[in-house]
């Protein structure tokens, strides 16, 4: 399961009264160990963080969208979408689709053998999935915090984290093939992101910030709570929900200092997410298995993680950087 989106790269910046930004640093760093829970996931078969990640990484890049008193203009937010989601999406599913080409040929199988109708809508490599999704979601809470304009941050995002519980019980009562069950799973955080980040909206204080969204995750743990009771088979859904917010709301209570580390890893997490499936399999696979390591999922996860990061690191040194 997986991140992440371009989007995600930014820190987010409060209006401060004195003309300076006020940056939520610690959500770069989760962004950071959300992708580590993903290529875990992907390389292992178990999360590193309980699966926290995914529902991390999509209320953040929700949030981040609408986490602005006022919207963009909407054929700006989309522009900005497409530059920095989609035509990285097209482009790696283009290269990918080329590589899952030669190596079906070379090995003696159809050209396009492994091609099925609803890769349409992901993708040739599965994981992919989640970068159409961080499109839409971001584009409808677009849309409605341009029609909510006017109203009440906070009554908009109540409103929302009352829609966001409402569908969490969704996704063990409608059966879908995968990757669209993802979707399903996945379809809570565009209200709960959105809630999220039109509660930072109200706020130009940290401090305030803090107990507001404190708060919030209060009345959500409540909530969620309830599902659970009325629910039992949601348990495992809603806490990944449940953990993913409450790092989010947690993180704001660290010290809110910047690092050069994080400010250097954090724009590499979308090339990681999109790249360490194949980074993995063409490169680090056979080598661990030449050396009889290839059992130790500490070691592709590590592996896997930092060669993935590294390359992404590489290709941000060349035109390629725009798809990345």
């Amino acid at each position: 399961m997986s991140p992440p989106t371009v989007t995600l790269a930014r820190p987010i910046a409060i209006a401060t009264p004195a003309t300076r930004a006020l940056y939520l640093q610690n959500w770069d760093r989760l962004r950071v160990i959300a992708a580590l829970d993903t290529v875990a996931h992907h390389l292992t078969g178990a999360h590193a963080l309980f699966g926290f990640g995914l529902p991390l990484f999509l209320m953040l890049s929700v949030a981040l969208s609408v986490a602005r008193p006022g919207p963009p203009p909407t054929r700006r937010f989309v522009t900005r979408r497409i530059d920095r989601v989609v035509w990285p999406w097209l482009f790696w599913a283009a290269v990918l689709t080329a590589l899952r080409t030669y190596f079906a040929v070379t090995t003696g199988h159809e050209p396009f053998g492994w091609v099925e109708w609803p890769m349409v809508l992901y993708g040739p490599r599965i994981h992919l999935w989640f970068l159409p999704f961080v499109v839409v979601a971001g584009v409808l809470a677009h849309l409605i915090h341009l029609r909510s304009q006017g109203r009440h941050a906070l009554l908009s995002a109540g409103i929302a984290l009352v829609i966001g519980v409402a569908l969490l019980p969704l996704p063990p009562r409608v059966l879908l093939v995968w990757p669209f069950d993802q979707w399903l799973f996945s379809v809570p955080s565009i209200a709960l992101g959105y809630a999220l980040g039109r509660a930072v909206s109200t706020e130009r204080s940290l401090p305030r910030l803090r107990l507001l969204l404190t708060s919030g995750y209060a009345a959500f743990g409540l909530l969620a709570g309830a599902v659970v009771l009325l629910f039992a088979d949601t348990g495992p859904y809603v806490l990944r929900y449940v953990g993913g917010l409450g790092l989010l709301v947690v993180a704001t209570w660290l010290p809110n200092t910047g690092d050069r580390i994080t400010k250097r890893i954090a724009p590499l997490m979308l090339g990681v997410y999109m790249l360490h499936p194949g980074v993995y399999s063409i490169i680090l696979k056979p080598i661990l298995l030449e050396i009889g390591l290839e059992h130790l999922m500490w070691l592709r996860l590590v592996t896997g993680f930092f060669a993935t990061m590294g390359l992404v690191a590489l290709l941000r040194w060349t035109k390629i950087k725009r798809f990345l």
